[in-house]
């Protein structure tokens, strides 16, 4: 199993992985931009039966939030610590996701990819199609969701966030659960005096409703690849629209990522012209990815394999 670093020349290598403030910040302002234009788009269609596929659009923006989420969560995104912070608390709480909890779990994710023993987010399901359309709905997504937001303000964790969770960390976990319920309560209660459906209409039912778009991104990332240490084997590179690439921050270049995660989303498009040649799962575009993962499932098997 060769060493990704090994396949990119050092000094290459250092340079796409300096971590720079501008390209975070055209990112997060064009992503912002998106906000705001199918946030008004809502808005406007409050009143007529448009408002359900505006708020569709408007969820899928909001859900790629968790493109940022998760760069900031790297520490990448920016090279600024305090803007790395603050776009991390911003999205985490936008899409109800606790900073250092996620933070402990993806870097477990990233040193077990693919062992079904210790990967803390693959999502096994039984090798059906019916278990494929099951995970695309995000109920069971909603589901691990709200349960750990209700159990770790208590510090009641699961054996299997015990064992990525140390317990010099759980103190901090619990904390910052009860924080974004506070924050939430504040929107909530200023909701109800104002008599406004903001918060409902532009925020938490677009949020529903585009989740299932995210987990078929999620599927696409490892769903159906080998279960085998090998990065360049176990994730999937998509090579999709340009639109969608950037809303994603170029996360369809997941092999890339998870291969030699100190590089930047932003560097990520030219680390696909070192390791492109050497990926074994690329697939173009995300219908098609879907189509193998599908072909999979039919044959039984276990294939719904993607961050819960």
């Amino acid at each position: 199993m060769p060493d990704p670093r090994s396949l990119v020349p050092p000094d290459r290598l250092r340079h796409l992985a300096r971590r720079r403030d501008l390209p975070g910040l055209v990112f997060l302002g064009l992503h912002l931009l998106g906000l705001g234009l199918t946030g008004t788009i809502v808005v406007l269609t409050r009143d007529s039966w448009w408002l359900w596929p505006a708020m569709i659009v408007h969820g899928i923006v909001i859900v790629h939030l968790f493109a940022p989420f998760h760069e900031t969560a790297h520490s990448s995104a920016f090279r600024s610590r305090r803007l790395n912070t603050a776009v991390l608390w911003a999205t985490g709480l936008a899409l109800g996701l606790p900073p250092t909890f996620f933070r402990l779990e993806h870097a477990a994710h990233h040193a077990h990819t693919s062992d079904p023993a210790r990967d803390p987010e693959m999502v096994a399901a039984s090798g059906s199609v019916a278990g494929y359309f099951w995970y695309a709905t995000a109920l069971p997504y909603f589901w691990a969701l709200f349960s750990s937001l209700f159990r770790h303000p208590v510090g009641a964790f699961t054996a299997v966030e015990q064992a990525f969770i140390p317990a010099s960390q759980r103190r901090r976990v619990q904390r910052e659960a009860v924080w974004m319920w506070l924050v939430y309560a504040a929107i909530a209660l200023a909701s109800i005096v104002t008599g406004s459906t903001l918060a409902l209409t532009c925020w938490l039912v677009p949020r529903v409703l585009g989740e299932p778009f995210m987990r078929i991104i999620r599927m696409s990332e490892h769903g159906a690849c080998p279960l085998v240490p090998d990065m360049l084997v176990n994730t999937r590179t998509v090579l999709t629209l340009r639109p969608i690439q950037w809303l994603n921050w170029n996360m369809a270049f997941h092999a890339e990522h998870h291969a030699i995660p100190a590089v930047p989303f932003h560097a990520l498009p030219a680390l696909h012209e070192d390791l492109g040649p050497h990926l074994a799962e690329l697939e173009p575009g995300y219908g098609r990815t879907q189509q193998v993962i599908l072909r999979a499932a039919r044959s039984g098997q276990e294939v719904n394999r993607a961050a819960a």
